[in-house]
């Protein structure tokens, strides 16, 4: 990247971060640092894709700077940039790591709680990556998805499920508990959960992309999987086919958006004369008692994948009075009680529940906001303030 051009793209950026109204602001103050290392120490053709990445990343500043929360939909559209921020940060990490292992001076990266960032990124992908908040509101859905998965179907029998809902009524957070129940965990190995929304790298072929991502969160190895990729998609198939073969397995397709019929009846077995590269459902070998369980905003979609009367609608909670308790658990998440000063409680816990409109993950991302609204207010004797975000300046809008 040229110097000028960099330094005037870098020096707008870390301007834009000095505005007191910038959410996630401490997440963007992180990726300011690891572009900036990223631009000093890497080679001139890598220059390009981080311009790229600098021009992104204020793009995605200016919505946080004008991020509204006057309906569910801006308040879940931040949660959406927040993960893009995060998606961003592994990127320019890996490119770090490999920077600074060329130099001679390598040494993993780590978070916040000291766990290794150098690590696969296969989208929202295991049980392992649930987040430990409470679960409020799906008790009944989880005892029956259970119910249905473990105990009222032939134990050799393939199944596939399809959970449908707006977005932020809770489909993958739902699908993360289901794979936490002892239950399931003793009935089904592997468990895993893979993003069909990920979008791939560069000019990837987004079902290889896919197959990819399903055989590495299998456990295969990258070069492995290298290798068979090279053969094609009906190579991949082939192998998730083996892989998979006389295993009791459960596979989460999370945020399924694509209406390629490439997609449609998992249920398909496997013809005689077999052409792998033609169906998603031949890598999914039938007669073991595997699961596949897909998510998706489309109910059209789902239908076509796992059958209607295997589709299982997800509602915003009927239970308002729960999103509270979301908002309340996303910000004493570290331990902290929320004990807001110059706030009357029950006026907040009605705009809450007025706001989030029974969806879970809009209670959760004002919970989010709120906590980093209180860690940024320092008071004079180095103490943290808490403070209460202007969560709506529109009395009369509607969500």
């Amino acid at each position: 990247m040229d110097d000028e051009v960099g330094s005037y793209l870098l020096n707008q950026f870390r301007g834009g971060l000095q505005s007191s109204k910038v959410c996630w602001k401490r997440d963007l103050q992180e990726l300011e640092k690891l572009i900036r290392r990223n631009i000093e120490n890497s080679p001139a053709e890598e220059k390009p894709s981080l311009r790229e990445k600098l021009y992104r990343l204020s793009n995605i500043l200016v919505e946080c700077q004008a991020a509204s929360f006057l309906s569910c939909e801006g308040i879940i559209s931040l949660l959406r940039i927040r993960n893009t921020l995060k998606e961003i940060k592994e990127e320019l990490k890996s490119k770090d790591s490999i920077t600074i292992s060329s130099n001679g001076n390598f040494s993993p990266q780590r978070d916040d709680q000291g766990n290794s960032s150098n690590v696969r990124d296969t989208g929202r992908q295991s049980h392992q990556s649930v987040s430990p908040l409470v679960v409020h509101g799906f008790d009944d859905e989880i005892t029956s998805l259970v119910k249905l998965l473990v105990y009222e179907r032939s134990k050799e029998k393939f199944s596939a499920v399809g959970i449908t809902g707006m977005a932020g009524a809770g489909k993958t957070t739902l699908c993360q508990e289901i794979i936490k129940r002892e239950e399931v965990k003793k009935h089904f190995v592997p468990r895993i959960l893979v993003s069909m929304s990920k979008k791939p790298d560069g000019n990837k072929d987004a079902k290889i992309a896919l197959v990819e991502r399903i055989l590495l969160s299998l456990g295969v190895e990258e070069n492995t999987i290298q290798s068979v990729s090279n053969r094609g998609l009906s190579a991949l198939i082939c192998a998730l086919h083996v892989q998979l073969m006389g295993k009791k397995y459960m596979i989460v397709l999370d945020d399924a958006q694509e209406g390629d019929t490439w997609f449609e009846n998992l249920y398909s077995p496997l013809p005689g004369k077999v052409k792998w590269e033609q169906n998603l459902a031949y890598g999914l070998p039938k007669g073991y008692g595997g699961t596949v369980i897909v998510t998706s905003r489309n109910k059209d979609l789902a239908k076509k994948m796992v059958g209607e009367e295997n589709v299982h609608p997800v509602l915003p909670l009927a239970d308002k009075e729960k999103c509270w308790l979301i908002f309340k658990d996303a910000v004493e998440q570290d331990g902290t009680p929320f004990n807001p000063p110059n706030v009357e409680l029950e006026d907040l816990k009605k705009e809450i529940i007025r706001k989030c409109s029974g969806l879970p993950l809009a209670a959760r991302v004002l919970g989010e906001i709120m906590k980093e609204k209180m860690e940024e207010a320092p008071a004079p004797n180095g103490h943290t303030v808490t403070v209460h975000p202007q969560l709506s300046t529109d009395s009369n809008s509607n969500v």
